[in-house]
């Protein structure tokens, strides 16, 4: 299983998730992850990402799996390895596809931050329940700019000092703002 979908029991909003699997993109024949089994995920594999300077977020996910006309952001389900590097900086969070008008860079961060450096709340891990944190990566409205039916994604993430490694990824989750 690499999909879920669910409906908010409260407003009867969608919420849909996506396994590491399906939502990491791998531009070439070079290694950027690790499958590892996880117990504590909500599917069977995690990913755990080796050492590299960025790595892509690329996916559709189908209109029909959201709800219409809704605002929706895009959290990465993540921790982080006893063997984690270069993770103790911003990260930079770029949306690549070029119909979209607001092209902007965002900053995340996958080890909560000083309060003083922090301009985006939006952007710090919060711990789940679960025992996996969570950082919103990107926000975007169900009915915007469909392809082919189609929400499209395509987020490059890129370290602001050197390489990354050691973040093992569970899961997207899009829910309802």
């Amino acid at each position: 299983m690499t999909k879920l979908f669910s409906l908010n029991d409260v407003n009867k909003q969608k919420h849909y998730m996506l396994s590491a699997k399906d939502a990491l993109y791998q531009s070439s024949d070079v290694k950027f992850f690790d499958p590892i089994p996880s117990t504590q995920s909500r599917f069977q594999n995690a990913i755990e990402l080796q050492r590299q300077q960025m790595f892509h977020i690329k996916c559709k996910i189908e209109s029909q799996r959201l709800s219409a006309d809704t605002k929706y952001s895009c959290y990465l389900v993540f921790k982080l390895s006893k063997k984690c590097h270069g993770l103790h900086c911003p990260v930079i969070v770029r949306d690549l596809l070029q119909q979209r008008q607001n092209k902007e860079k965002g900053i995340v961060y996958f080890r909560s931050p000083s309060p003083c450096n922090v301009n985006d709340t939006d952007r710090v891990p919060v711990e789940r329940e679960d025992g996996w944190r969570e950082i919103n990566v990107w926000k975007f409205n169900s009915s915007n700019k469909l392809r082919d039916d189609c929400v499209s994604i395509n987020l490059k993430l890129i370290s602001y000092e050197g390489t990354m490694s050691g973040l093992i990824i569970s899961s997207l989750e899009f829910r309802p703002m």
